[in-house]
Parts: C-alpha cells; structure tokens; sequence
C-alpha cells in the first residue's frame, strides 16, 4: 500500500557527493523510458512512481554496499535521487512494485545498456587485449558458486547452517569477452553440486567461428578439444598432469633449460586419445615448469610468449566474478524469495557491465592497461566523487594516480626463455590428418544423491 507521509527513517545528509554517477547511471536508464509502459499491472490503484526511480536506487544503493532492501528504501525515502523527486511509499509498497515488475524489464534494459556501450567502444577502436589479432574474439570461460542465502523463509530455517548446497542459490557459468571486457553469456545453474563442464556446450550457442577460448583445467578433457577444434575454435589450456602423449614434430627444444614448443597427439593409449593434433608449449619460470596446449599448430601465427600471455589474462574472468559478488552486491542477497534473487542478480549484472566498461574507459584515457585501474577504488571513488566542471572519465583519469586509483598492477610479469637459433628444430609443415578419436570414462561415478534447488537453471545473456 502506498502512504503519502514523509518517511520516520533516519537518513544520510545530502552531500551531493556521487552526484556525477547518479546522473551517468540515469542517463543510462533513459534508454528503458518504455519499459514501464510494457510491465504487466493488475488490478488496483496505479502506480505512483516509475521502475526508473526504484530503479537507480537500487543501483546506487548496491554501489554504497547497502546489506538490505530496506536500506535502498530508506535512500530513496529520505531525499531526492537525481532527478527523481523524494519516494512517498511505505517499504512494502516498493518491494512489492519491484516483484510485481518480475526481471522481463531488466533483462530489456540489460540489452540495451550493453547495445549502447557497444556503440561507444566503436567509436574508440583501442583494445583491452591486442594480443591475438587472428581471433574473432578473445573469451574466457569459468564458473563461479554463489554465496549463501539468508535464513529468511520458513524452509531455510529448517536447513542446516553446515549445508552449503541448499542455502546456496545456484551458481554462474559464462563467457567474458577480453577485449571489451564485457559479460557477453552467462548461464544461471541452480545445481551447484554439478561439474562444470555439464551442459557447458550451451555457453556457445552464439559465439563467433574463429574466437579464441581460455579455459582452466576444470574443463580438460579430450572430447572437449576436439569439438572445439572440429566447430573452428581456437582454444588454449594448461596441461594436465599425469596426460599422456606423443610427440609427432618437434619446432624448439632447449633440453638444458627444459623449453619445448611441439606438435603432439594427445593420449599415447589407442584407448583414449583425441582426433586432432595440438600444440604443446613448455618452459620454466623461477624453477617450475609451465605447460600449455593449443589448436593453434602454426609457431608463427601464435609465439610461445603470447600464449603465455594469453593465458595469464584468463584471470579477467575471476576478477568479472569478483566484481559480480563483492563490489556489487551479489555475495549478500536482500532475501530468498526467487524473483528477488533474480531481481538482485539482473541489477548486479547491469552495473557490472557499466562499471567494466568506466575501468577501461579510464584505462584508455590514462594511457595504462586496464588491469591497471583498481575496481574497487574505482567503486568507492564513484560514491564520493562530487560534481566536477569536467567529464567523469576524465576526472578519473587525470585524478587516478594521486587517489590511488591507477596503481601498477600486482599481476606475474610473463616471461619465457629467449629462442636461440641452434635450438629451432623445423618450421610448421601444416595440419596432420586426424586419427580416430577414442574416449575413455574416467571422470568418475555419476553422483548418488538426486539435488534439488529451489530455482531453476536457465539463461540469462
């Protein structure tokens, strides 16, 4: 029910500091202006403010980490927001509008915020990842398990504190583009018991022929490379240990310092084996050996030291799941009700993609790689920056080093071996045929216990 009586919560003062995100964020939330008309309404009394409104409170209010919905409420409740007048509505009321108006809304603001930020990386053809430049995309693939609920609801309350599975909503699978830094598929599963390579075929509906892959070793298989290779992706991976092989041409090999670059087979069992050959690329740093596969056959097309360097930025995906579940709010759910979930998860991913896209805005205007503007600063900085006679980015940019927010990044430089001369073996002399293809089952017995969630697996980009 909504009051027309000023709200009793206590309030924060109006400082007018974040005035420039809140007036980015509701420029961006222009684009939806119709998405209100389009949202279903039942019977009663019309609504007497727009999804735009709760809308920005609800993305400020992530922003500022507020731990509950009520929080939002009070924010929106005790002052003006933007443009938006002060809310006249009891919590209830809100909450029940933002249910009432389901994820449909988001899922439409979604696409046209991320089609938008599309436009403006056109507009400056500068990359996040140069490296290369023969790949369609460059994309990392990963999962990340949600944190848990709060024991809100009467069947949460009777489950162990100790049982992760239940109380944990589900998890997300994607694909993270690393050039525009940019979620561009993401699956929620609500089975978080299950292998990460379970339907992971469906995360690639979609993708362009020719992108480059990276992927951890949670996804190694052998049936799981030769797809790859046989749909016209490249891919590259880390070796697993223990993995059988056999050399078919050698194109480098340092034995004295133990650098291999080779064409091989993998699985030296007729039993178990994959179809296509691959690379295998092997060097030490500081006393351990590091051990890549590719699809990538030709030295030439892909070096050893950018396939290292390739690999390395598989952590943006961390780092995109990081900025998911601690700078904007996914690691502390406003309850367990489905709809809010999935509600909160949408705002989550809506802030997420502008947030990735400011980082290398900034990145490129400071002339640094993007790794190099701190995520965490950059929210916090966005919550207490107060108007400025100039643009946002440029602020930041100018302002970044002496606030901290360009730092130099902590990441492992790559370094590998320089290639001698007298260690060049032969030159690439073009794909093998393939062999037949043998998979042996050795992931193990199929789970006993049958999972049950209260969600429901399904897309959300």
């Amino acid at each position: 029910m909504i009051h027309h009586t000023p709200s009793t919560q206590p309030c924060l003062p109006n400082d007018k500091k974040g005035q420039p995100m809140i007036a980015f964020l509701q420029e961006m939330l222009t684009l939806s202006c119709s998405h209100d008309s389009r949202a279903k309404r039942g019977r009663g009394r019309p609504a007497t403010f727009c999804l735009q409104q709760l809308w920005l409170g609800v993305l400020i209010g992530i922003l500022q980490q507020a731990s509950s919905l009520r929080q939002i409420w009070r924010l929106l409740t005790c002052d003006a927001l933007g443009s938006f007048p002060m809310l006249l509505v009891t919590y209830e009321g809100m909450r029940d509008r933002l249910l009432s108006a389901g994820t449909e809304p988001l899922q439409a603001l979604f696409e046209e915020i991320s089609a938008h930020l599309r436009e403006r990386a056109l507009a400056r053809p500068s990359s996040a990842l140069p490296l290369a430049p023969f790949a369609s995309q460059v994309v990392a693939l990963d999962e990340t398990t949600f944190d848990k609920l709060k024991r809100l609801t009467s069947d949460l309350r009777e489950v162990a504190p100790t049982d992760a599975a239940h109380l944990q909503p589900g998890k997300l699978a994607g694909l993270f583009d690393l050039r525009a830094q940019q979620w561009i598929r993401l699956q929620f599963r609500a089975d978080v018991l299950a292998g990460c390579n379970t339907g992971i075929l469906l995360l690639l509906e979609g993708l362009q022929r020719g992108s480059l892959i990276l992927a951890d070793l949670g996804y190694f298989a052998f049936p799981w490379f030769d797809y790859l290779t046989q749909q016209g992706y490249f891919w590259i991976s880390r070796l697993k240990e223990r993995t059988t092989y056999t050399i078919e041409q050698v194109f480098y090999q340092d034995e004295a310092n133990g650098v291999l670059d080779a064409l091989i087979g993998l699985g030296a069992n007729r039993s178990d084996r994959t179809a296509n050959a691959v690379r295998l690329v092997q060097f030490p740093v500081q006393g351990v050996l590091h051990s890549y596969l590719t699809n990538v056959l030709d030295p030439q097309q892909l070096p050893m030291l950018e396939i290292a360097q390739l690999y390395a930025r598989r952590w943006d995906i961390e780092l995109a799941f990081k900025t998911l579940k601690r700078e904007v709010g996914v690691a502390l759910w406003w309850g367990a009700n489905c709809t809010m979930v999935l509600v909160q998860l949408w705002i989550a991913l809506i802030l997420a993609q502008l947030l990735h896209a400011l980082q290398v805005e900034v990145a490129l205007q400071a002339e640094v790689e993007t790794y190099d503007v701190s995520m965490h600063l950059l929210v916090e900085l966005l919550t207490i920056t107060p108007p400025q006679p100039q643009p946002l980015i440029v602020y930041l940019a100018e302002r970044g080093r002496f606030l901290g927010l360009i730092r130099p990044n902590r990441r492992i430089k790559i370094a590998v071996p320089a290639r001698e001369p007298e260690h060049i073996c032969s030159q690439f002399q073009g794909e093998p045929p393939p062999r037949r293809a043998r998979y042996a089952q050795r992931n193990g017995h199929p789970r006993k216990t049958v999972f049950s969630s209260r969600f429901t697996s399904h897309f959300l980009l």
